[in-house]
Protein backbone atom coordinates (compact mmCIF):
# COMPACT_ATOMS: atom_id res chain seq x y z
CA UNK A 1 0.00 0.00 0.00
CA UNK A 2 0.99 3.84 -0.32
CA UNK A 3 2.88 5.33 2.12
CA UNK A 4 0.47 6.85 5.12
CA UNK A 5 1.12 9.26 7.32
CA UNK A 6 0.29 12.33 9.78
CA UNK A 7 1.18 14.58 6.65
CA UNK A 8 -0.52 12.33 3.60
CA UNK A 9 -3.96 11.29 5.66
CA UNK A 10 -5.85 8.53 4.25
CA UNK A 11 -7.74 8.43 0.87
CA UNK A 12 -11.34 9.62 1.28
CA UNK A 13 -13.71 7.17 -0.04
CA UNK A 14 -14.32 6.24 -3.87
CA UNK A 15 -16.41 8.71 -5.57
CA UNK A 16 -17.75 5.53 -7.56
CA UNK A 17 -19.86 3.28 -5.35
CA UNK A 18 -18.44 -0.18 -4.99
CA UNK A 19 -20.11 -3.45 -4.13
CA UNK A 20 -20.42 -3.66 -0.33
CA UNK A 21 -18.51 -6.23 1.31
CA UNK A 22 -20.59 -8.03 4.17
CA UNK A 23 -18.37 -9.92 6.77
CA UNK A 24 -19.93 -12.99 8.52
CA UNK A 25 -18.99 -15.35 11.49
CA UNK A 26 -16.67 -12.53 13.03
CA UNK A 27 -15.81 -11.65 16.41
CA UNK A 28 -16.04 -7.56 16.87
CA UNK A 29 -13.62 -6.10 19.13
CA UNK A 30 -15.95 -3.01 19.34
CA UNK A 31 -17.46 -1.70 22.78
CA UNK A 32 -20.03 0.21 20.51
CA UNK A 33 -21.49 -3.30 19.32
CA UNK A 34 -19.92 -6.10 21.08
CA UNK A 35 -22.14 -8.40 20.09
CA UNK A 36 -22.05 -7.66 16.56
CA UNK A 37 -21.38 -11.14 14.59
CA UNK A 38 -21.23 -9.40 11.05
CA UNK A 39 -19.99 -6.44 9.28
CA UNK A 40 -20.84 -4.42 6.04
CA UNK A 41 -17.69 -2.44 4.14
CA UNK A 42 -19.40 0.08 1.78
CA UNK A 43 -17.57 2.54 -0.50
CA UNK A 44 -14.33 2.70 2.26
CA UNK A 45 -16.55 3.18 5.16
CA UNK A 46 -18.09 0.75 7.93
CA UNK A 47 -21.59 0.41 6.95
CA UNK A 48 -23.41 -1.20 9.29
CA UNK A 49 -22.96 -3.76 12.44
CA UNK A 50 -24.80 -6.18 14.19
CA UNK A 51 -25.89 -10.12 14.26
CA UNK A 52 -25.34 -12.04 11.31
CA UNK A 53 -29.15 -12.95 10.45
CA UNK A 54 -30.12 -9.09 10.22
CA UNK A 55 -27.39 -8.75 7.63
CA UNK A 56 -28.46 -11.38 5.47
CA UNK A 57 -31.81 -9.84 5.37
CA UNK A 58 -30.82 -6.70 5.27
CA UNK A 59 -28.03 -6.56 2.79
CA UNK A 60 -28.49 -9.45 0.46
CA UNK A 61 -26.92 -7.54 -2.36
CA UNK A 62 -23.40 -7.86 -0.41
CA UNK A 63 -20.49 -9.73 -1.19
CA UNK A 64 -20.47 -12.09 1.44
CA UNK A 65 -17.04 -12.99 3.03
CA UNK A 66 -17.47 -15.80 5.49
CA UNK A 67 -15.08 -15.12 8.45
CA UNK A 68 -16.23 -17.59 10.64
CA UNK A 69 -14.57 -17.89 14.10
CA UNK A 70 -12.14 -14.61 12.79
CA UNK A 71 -11.61 -11.70 15.41
CA UNK A 72 -11.79 -8.37 13.96
CA UNK A 73 -10.13 -5.78 15.49
CA UNK A 74 -8.85 -2.02 14.59
CA UNK A 75 -5.08 -2.11 12.59
CA UNK A 76 -2.01 -1.82 14.77
CA UNK A 77 -0.11 1.52 14.02
CA UNK A 78 3.77 1.38 14.18
CA UNK A 79 4.64 5.27 15.89
CA UNK A 80 8.15 4.87 15.19
CA UNK A 81 8.87 3.03 12.22
CA UNK A 82 11.71 4.96 12.02
CA UNK A 83 14.10 6.12 14.44
CA UNK A 84 14.70 9.57 13.65
CA UNK A 85 12.29 11.89 11.74
CA UNK A 86 12.89 10.39 8.05
CA UNK A 87 9.44 9.07 6.37
CA UNK A 88 9.53 5.60 6.43
CA UNK A 89 10.33 3.48 3.12
CA UNK A 90 6.80 2.64 1.58
CA UNK A 91 8.67 -0.68 0.12
CA UNK A 92 8.28 -1.80 4.10
CA UNK A 93 4.56 -1.26 3.83
CA UNK A 94 3.26 -4.80 2.44
CA UNK A 95 5.41 -6.34 4.91
CA UNK A 96 4.25 -4.39 7.73
CA UNK A 97 0.21 -5.05 6.60
CA UNK A 98 1.29 -9.02 6.58
CA UNK A 99 1.57 -8.31 10.50
CA UNK A 100 -1.34 -6.27 10.46
CA UNK A 101 -0.07 -3.00 10.71
CA UNK A 102 -1.93 -0.40 8.85
CA UNK A 103 -0.35 3.09 9.05
CA UNK A 104 3.48 3.57 9.55
CA UNK A 105 4.63 6.96 11.50
CA UNK A 106 8.19 8.09 11.38
CA UNK A 107 9.95 8.46 14.33
CA UNK A 108 12.13 9.07 16.85
CA UNK A 109 10.16 7.89 20.28
CA UNK A 110 9.80 10.06 23.09
CA UNK A 111 6.50 12.63 23.47
CA UNK A 112 4.79 13.65 20.84
CA UNK A 113 1.51 15.70 20.11
CA UNK A 114 1.22 14.41 23.88
CA UNK A 115 1.38 10.59 23.56
CA UNK A 116 4.42 9.25 24.50
CA UNK A 117 6.10 6.38 22.09
CA UNK A 118 7.63 3.81 23.54
CA UNK A 119 8.87 1.03 21.41
CA UNK A 120 8.52 -1.95 24.04
CA UNK A 121 10.74 -4.42 22.07
CA UNK A 122 14.06 -2.38 22.69
CA UNK A 123 13.32 0.19 25.47
CA UNK A 124 12.62 -0.06 28.97
CA UNK A 125 9.50 2.24 29.94
CA UNK A 126 7.05 2.44 33.46
CA UNK A 127 4.30 1.44 31.60
CA UNK A 128 1.94 1.48 33.95
CA UNK A 129 3.52 4.20 35.98
CA UNK A 130 2.73 6.19 32.73
CA UNK A 131 -0.66 5.36 32.47
CA UNK A 132 -1.76 5.84 36.04
CA UNK A 133 -0.67 9.60 35.81
CA UNK A 134 -2.63 9.87 32.34
CA UNK A 135 -0.01 9.83 29.99
CA UNK A 136 -1.62 7.96 26.43
CA UNK A 137 0.99 5.45 25.02
CA UNK A 138 2.09 4.59 21.37
CA UNK A 139 3.81 1.92 20.53
CA UNK A 140 6.57 1.07 17.53
CA UNK A 141 9.13 -0.94 16.51
CA UNK A 142 12.01 1.59 16.08
CA UNK A 143 12.81 0.29 12.66
CA UNK A 144 14.22 -2.82 14.37
CA UNK A 145 13.44 -6.38 12.60
CA UNK A 146 12.96 -8.27 15.63
CA UNK A 147 10.11 -5.99 16.69
CA UNK A 148 8.36 -6.11 13.37
CA UNK A 149 5.56 -8.24 15.24
CA UNK A 150 3.28 -5.49 16.82
CA UNK A 151 1.49 -8.42 18.98
CA UNK A 152 5.13 -8.81 20.74
CA UNK A 153 4.92 -4.52 21.52
CA UNK A 154 1.70 -5.70 23.25
CA UNK A 155 2.86 -9.18 24.66
CA UNK A 156 6.01 -7.02 25.81
CA UNK A 157 3.63 -4.77 27.81
CA UNK A 158 1.57 -7.02 29.50
CA UNK A 159 3.76 -9.78 29.74
CA UNK A 160 7.48 -9.65 30.13
CA UNK A 161 7.43 -6.25 31.44
CA UNK A 162 8.34 -5.67 35.68
CA UNK A 163 5.60 -7.48 37.04
CA UNK A 164 5.10 -3.97 38.91
CA UNK A 165 4.79 -2.12 35.43
CA UNK A 166 2.68 -4.53 33.58
CA UNK A 167 -0.53 -3.06 31.40
CA UNK A 168 -4.04 -5.33 30.78
CA UNK A 169 -3.89 -6.97 27.57
CA UNK A 170 -6.40 -4.28 26.50
CA UNK A 171 -4.46 -1.23 27.33
CA UNK A 172 -1.36 -2.82 25.78
CA UNK A 173 -3.32 -3.17 22.50
CA UNK A 174 -5.07 0.38 22.57
CA UNK A 175 -1.50 1.78 22.68
CA UNK A 176 -0.17 -0.48 19.73
CA UNK A 177 -3.17 0.41 17.61
CA UNK A 178 -5.54 3.70 19.07
CA UNK A 179 -2.09 5.92 20.39
CA UNK A 180 -0.22 5.44 16.94
CA UNK A 181 -4.00 6.94 15.50
CA UNK A 182 -4.12 9.80 17.74
CA UNK A 183 -0.21 10.52 17.28
CA UNK A 184 -0.69 10.77 13.58
CA UNK A 185 -3.86 13.50 14.77
CA UNK A 186 -6.98 11.02 14.14
CA UNK A 187 -10.19 12.26 15.43
CA UNK A 188 -11.38 9.11 16.35
CA UNK A 189 -8.58 6.43 15.97
CA UNK A 190 -8.74 3.04 16.42
CA UNK A 191 -12.64 2.88 16.78
CA UNK A 192 -14.53 -0.19 15.24
CA UNK A 193 -17.91 2.44 14.10
CA UNK A 194 -20.24 2.77 11.79
CA UNK A 195 -19.76 5.70 9.72
CA UNK A 196 -15.88 5.86 9.61
CA UNK A 197 -13.20 4.47 7.31
CA UNK A 198 -13.28 0.71 7.28
CA UNK A 199 -9.77 0.33 8.47
CA UNK A 200 -9.24 -2.43 9.99
CA UNK A 201 -7.64 -6.16 10.47
CA UNK A 202 -9.03 -10.02 10.46
CA UNK A 203 -7.52 -12.53 12.45
CA UNK A 204 -7.22 -15.93 12.29
CA UNK A 205 -9.87 -18.11 14.47
CA UNK A 206 -7.99 -18.32 17.82
CA UNK A 207 -8.53 -19.05 21.38
CA UNK A 208 -11.00 -16.37 22.34
CA UNK A 209 -13.38 -15.87 25.05
CA UNK A 210 -16.71 -14.15 23.80
CA UNK A 211 -18.86 -13.03 27.37
CA UNK A 212 -21.58 -10.50 27.27
CA UNK A 213 -20.93 -6.24 27.77
CA UNK A 214 -21.52 -6.46 30.99
CA UNK A 215 -19.11 -9.18 31.82
CA UNK A 216 -16.44 -7.34 29.98
CA UNK A 217 -16.79 -3.99 31.84
CA UNK A 218 -16.68 -6.42 34.88
CA UNK A 219 -13.25 -7.52 34.01
CA UNK A 220 -11.57 -4.34 32.28
CA UNK A 221 -12.29 -2.83 35.55
CA UNK A 222 -11.31 -4.90 38.26
CA UNK A 223 -7.26 -5.26 37.76
CA UNK A 224 -5.03 -3.56 35.37
CA UNK A 225 -3.73 -6.11 34.68
CA UNK A 226 -6.24 -8.73 33.80
CA UNK A 227 -6.79 -10.01 30.72
CA UNK A 228 -9.52 -9.07 28.23
CA UNK A 229 -11.82 -11.68 27.30
CA UNK A 230 -11.62 -10.72 23.29
CA UNK A 231 -8.01 -10.46 22.65
CA UNK A 232 -5.89 -14.11 21.74
CA UNK A 233 -4.30 -15.77 24.52
CA UNK A 234 -0.68 -13.81 24.20
CA UNK A 235 0.96 -16.56 25.84
CA UNK A 236 -0.13 -18.56 22.81
CA UNK A 237 1.98 -16.47 20.34
CA UNK A 238 0.75 -14.23 17.66
CA UNK A 239 -2.23 -14.76 15.67
CA UNK A 240 -2.11 -14.45 12.03
CA UNK A 241 -3.71 -11.41 9.78
CA UNK A 242 -5.47 -13.02 7.37
CA UNK A 243 -6.96 -9.85 5.83
CA UNK A 244 -5.73 -6.20 6.37
CA UNK A 245 -7.81 -3.56 4.93
CA UNK A 246 -7.40 0.23 4.97
CA UNK A 247 -10.36 2.84 4.19
CA UNK A 248 -11.78 -0.23 2.49
CA UNK A 249 -9.00 -1.48 0.80
CA UNK A 250 -7.41 -5.01 1.19
CA UNK A 251 -3.75 -4.62 1.00
CA UNK A 252 -2.70 -7.69 2.56
CA UNK A 253 -5.18 -11.10 2.09
CA UNK A 254 -5.10 -14.52 2.89
CA UNK A 255 -8.37 -15.18 3.01
CA UNK A 256 -8.72 -15.73 -1.21
CA UNK A 257 -11.90 -14.52 -3.32
CA UNK A 258 -12.45 -10.35 -4.46
CA UNK A 259 -11.16 -7.43 -2.81
CA UNK A 260 -13.66 -5.40 -0.49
Amino acid sequence: MGRVSAQNPPAQPPSHPTVPVLYTGIVLYSADDPEASAMLVADGLIAWTGPEDSALVLHPEAERVDATGCLVTPGFVDAAATTDGTDPDPAGDAAAAVHGIVLRLPGPTGTREGVQVIAPVTEDAAFLDLVSDGTPLAFGSAGRDEAADPWTWVRVAARTAPAAQRLSDRAAFLAASRGGQRVAGRRHPGTLRTGLPATFVLWEPWDLTVRSLAERVDTWSTDPRSRTPLLPDLDQGSPRALRTVVDGRVVHDELGGDAA
